[in-house]
């Protein structure tokens, strides 16, 4: 470690604020180079080890990045457009909260790149509220399956250096195996999931028998975790505590679901983390503009979050996705996430899908998600994506797409029949497609945008 940082002090100078693209690779190299960069004042911007060179060409101009480092090699840009600051120092800069800690970079929705800016103080704040719920000490052995370049794979890495307790940074590629093997043999405690991963490992436990009696629990994103994979997994694992969540990078982590509460709140996501403030609200255009009001209990409205881990704002861009509603002063921010929800009497939020998503069919408002969550428990679905298509006419119409464990003609029968029987026809999706494999995003998700394409080009 000592040595790659006097390496990066020999090879690399750069000015207090100044941006340097991290390519994340699963490596000490890596964890090295950003805590340097955060040392010094820099601005890390962490992108996925695999990703296109051209990918990663956009976000470094995008950003007007000093430098990229991959392990032991920098490439340095010709950066124009650098900041000047308005103050002349003649002494070193101390790193403050209020300092851009990170860049994170998302395609989103848009299919453009951009930049969401986090300062340290959104960072540590976000993660001793989350290390807060999830009880996290120095007994703890976390494993990261996650690309450090993805939030959640980086605060794995960060709540072990904060409550000093063991990390393994997992280098291969994902296998349910090969990672059951190093759960075990590592006797990892805390497992951070993504639903396609929780999915293939349930599967496999559940096939080869696999004990983890040192795992005590799982945590999840970057989708809805089904009731099934939750009961699932606490049927493989006695005295698992199973944390569902809901976040977006923008704020890190916004809602999550006490593991006591699993069975009383199926379905939730939960409530707000400690320190943020949830509310759902729906915008009203009226002769003065637009303002926004609260929904009531049981209705569908939008999920709005305020508090100290919500972004600083999109780089070069005013709101490039989710939208932040300024207050009265400068930290007096909404952040709308996009996402709409349900709240229950006892406050606890039920995920509905994002507004985007919305697909009005027949005069009916379909919302994929909740859909998706009933149609995956059916035992011969394995992973289920609703997406908007049209239909002769040129009406919306929902089209669901999916993959079976078996993609058999009996299978298909089946599970068309039951459809019919399960889902009320106005909420029905009009179109269903068999897809043998899903792509995935380089979070795990369904790649929805790769569906609509297929299907376009299927006519």
């Amino acid at each position: 470690m000592h040595s790659h940082q006097s390496w990066l002090a020999d090879n690399l100078q750069f000015d207090f604020g100044d941006k340097v693209v991290v390519i994340a690779t699963p490596t000490p190299q890596t964890v090295t180079t950003m805590l340097w960069i955060w040392h010094h004042g820099g601005v890390v911007v962490p992108v996925k080890h695999d990703m296109a060179v051209d990918d990663i060409r956009k976000i470094s101009d995008d950003c007007h990045a000093l430098a990229m480092i991959k392990n032991q090699d920098i490439t340095t840009f010709d950066t124009p457009n650098k900041h000047q600051s308005l103050f002349r120092e003649n002494s070193c800069r101390q790193v403050v909260g209020t300092d851009l800690a990170l860049l994170i970079y998302t395609s989103g929705s848009t299919g453009n790149p951009k930049g969401i800016m986090l300062s340290h103080n959104n960072v540590i704040t976000a993660m001793y509220s989350i290390a807060n719920y999830l009880k996290i000490n120095e007994n703890e052995h976390i494993i990261g399956l996650s690309p450090l370049s993805f939030d959640y794979g980086l605060y794995q890495l960060l709540f072990s250096l904060a409550f000093d307790c063991q990390f393994t940074l997992y280098e291969p590629d994902f296998h349910p195996i090969k990672v059951l093997k190093a759960l075990s043999e590592q006797k990892i405690t805390l497992l951070p999931v993504v639903p396609a991963i929780a999915i293939s490992l349930s599967k496999v436990m559940r096939a080869l028998k696999r004990q983890l009696p040192n795992l005590r629990k799982v945590t999840n994103t970057g989708g809805h975790l089904g009731e099934t994979v939750i009961a699932d997994l606490e049927a493989l694992v006695p005295g698992l505590d199973v944390y569902a969540m809901y976040g977006l990078t923008e704020c890190k982590r916004a809602l999550y679901l006490p593991p006591e509460k699993t069975t009383s709140k199926k379905g939730s996501v939960g409530i707000a983390i400690p320190g943020l403030e949830a509310k759902l609200f729906n915008a009203i255009e009226d002769d003065n503009g637009t303002h926004y009001q609260q929904v009531k209990q049981g209705e569908i409205g939008e999920l709005f979050v305020r508090g100290s881990t919500v972004m600083q704002g999109y780089y070069g861009q005013a709101n490039a996705g989710a939208n932040l509603i300024e207050g009265a002063y400068r930290d007096d921010n909404w952040l709308a996430t996009g996402d709409l929800f349900a709240q229950d009497n006892d406050g606890y939020f039920f995920f509905k899908g994002r507004t985007k998503e919305l697909i009005k069919q027949g005069g009916f408002c379909i919302y994929p998600t909740e859909l998706e969550a009933i149609i995956e428990k059916n035992e011969l679905v394995n992973l289920a994506a609703i997406i908007g298509s049209q239909d002769k006419f040129g009406d919306e119409i929902a089209c669901l797409c999916l993959q079976l464990h078996d993609n058999t003609q009996e299978h298909q029968t089946a599970i068309e029949h039951w459809l019919k029987q399960a889902i009320d026809s106005d909420y029905r999706p009009r179109a269903v497609r068999f897809i043998d494999k899903m792509q995935l995003t380089a979070n795990s998700k369904v790649d929805k945008q790769s569906l609509v394409a297929k299907l376009a080009l299927e006519g």
